[in-house]
Formats: C-alpha cells, structure tokens, sequence
C-alpha cells in the first residue's frame, strides 16, 4: 500500500514549503499525501476504468526490505499533535 497523489497537489505542496520558508526561520519538513493507501493493482484498475484499456501485469512476490505500507501522517500538515 501506498499513498499516492496528484501532481497538482503536489505542485501546490511545493508553493506552500516555499511560503514557510520564506515566513519562518530555520527548516522544517513536510510529508504530502492524502492519508489513503492504495496498492499499485489499486492504481492499474483505476487507469484501466478510467481510460477503457487492460495493462498487463504480472503479480510476484514482494522485494525484501520493501515496507508493506506506507502512508501520510496528515497531523503535522493541520497542527495536529
């Protein structure tokens, strides 16, 4: 599982850090996503619905040390603790 996002949210992402950065002193980081995992066969059914074509896939066994899931932790985004 993995939270993907939208190239437009990302670039607004982007314009927000840099706004922080020029109002705040010092550094901070900001993880974007939108709290939501999806696997990568999530993704190829949604392109596949979306745009009336089959992909073919093949399904294999997981990579080592790769994590399972991976999702944004939205609380720093909206000063949450």
């Amino acid at each position: 599982m993995r939270d993907y996002i939208h190239v437009l949210d990302l670039a607004k992402g982007h314009v927000l850090a840099v706004k922080h950065n020029l109002e705040h002193k010092g550094t901070a980081v900001f993880n974007l996503g939108t709290g939501t995992g999806y696997s990568v066969l999530d993704m190829v059914k949604a392109f596949e619905c979306e745009n009336g074509v089959k992909i073919p896939y093949v399904i294999k066994e997981r990579r080592p040390k790769i994590l399972a899931t991976s999702k944004f932790q939205h609380s720093k985004v909206f000063n949450r603790k």
